[in-house]
C-alpha cells in the first residue's frame, strides 16, 4: 500500500455510533483480531486479550450497565456551559450484532526495561493497546464496517461487572470496547484541524500557542459537528 491509499483509509475510517442489527460473519471478526495482534506494543510485549460477544443476552446487559454509567456523566454535563457540552443522544451502539473488549495484561510489563515499568509502565502498557485498537478500526473500515469505539466500559464499576459476567481474570485490565457492525447512518463531515496549527519546527512557535478562548471555540465547533 502506497501513502496515498493509506491517507485516503485513515480519512474514511469514522465512528459510526447508528450500526445495523444485521449478524457480519464471523471471518470479518477474525480478521479484525488478526490486524490488531500485529499492533506496535512496548517492548512487543502483545499484552492484548480480546473477548468477542456475541450473545444477545450479553450485549444488552453490557448496554444496560453502560447507561446506568452514563446516567451521572450527564446530569453533570448538564452544568457545563452549553457550548462545551457534550451531546450523548448519538451514542448508542446497543444494535451492533458484536461487541470486542479488549483487556490489557499487566503482568506484561516486565518486558519493559526496569526503569520505564517503574516510572510510566502503565503509560507504555495503556498506548500499546491504543494501537491495538487503532488497528481494529482501521481493519473494520477496510471492511466495509462500521465500528463506535465505547471507553465507558472501562469505568471502574461497569468494568467489574463485565468481569464478572464474561469470566474475565481480576488481574486483567478492559481497556475499552468495539461495537461493530453494518453501519446504518453517514456521519457529517469530519472536523479536522489545520496543520499548521499543529507543526513546530526546531522548538516551539509560541505565537501558535492557543487562547483559552480558542481552545474553547473549537471544543464548541466540534460539538456542533457531533450527529445528533
Amino acid at each position: 500500500m502506497d501513502y496515498d491509499s493509506l491517507l485516503k483509509l485513515v480519512k474514511k475510517r469514522r465512528s459510526i455510533r447508528k450500526l445495523k442489527t444485521e449478524p457480519i460473519p464471523d471471518e470479518y471478526v477474525d480478521k479484525i483480531i488478526e490486524m490488531a495482534r500485529w499492533a506496535p506494543s512496548g517492548a512487543n510485549s502483545q499484552p492484548w486479550q480480546f473477548i468477542v460477544v456475541k450473545k444477545e443476552e450479553f450485549r444488552k446487559k453490557i448496554f444496560e450497565l453502560y447507561q446506568k454509567g452514563e446516567e451521572f456523566t450527564r446530569k453533570k454535563e448538564m452544568e457545563r456551559d452549553e457550548g462545551v457540552r457534550f451531546r450523548f443522544d448519538a451514542r448508542v451502539f446497543d444494535r451492533a450484532p458484536v461487541y470486542i473488549i479488549v483487556c490489557g495484561d499487566p503482568r506484561l510489563k516486565e518486558c519493559f526495561p526496569l526503569t520505564a515499568a517503574l516510572s510510566h509502565g502503565d503509560g507504555i502498557l495503556e498506548s500499546s493497546l491504543a494501537s491495538a485498537f487503532l488497528y481494529m478500526m482501521l481493519a473494520a473500515t477496510t471492511l466495509g464496517l462500521g465500528a463506535q469505539w465505547v471507553s465507558g466500559v472501562s469505568a471502574p464499576p461497569m468494568q467489574a461487572a463485565v468481569k464478572e459476567m464474561l469470566g474475565i481474570p481480576k488481574d486483567l485490565m478492559i481497556y475499552d470496547m468495539m461495537a461493530v457492525g453494518y453501519p446504518d447512518a453517514v456521519p457529517p463531515p469530519r472536523v479536522v484541524r489545520d496543520k499548521k496549527e499543529l507543526v513546530h519546527v526546531d522548538g516551539y512557535d509560541q505565537s501558535k500557542y492557543a487562547t483559552d478562548k480558542q481552545v474553547r471555540d473549537f471544543i464548541a465547533k466540534l460539538r456542533k459537528s457531533m450527529p445528533m
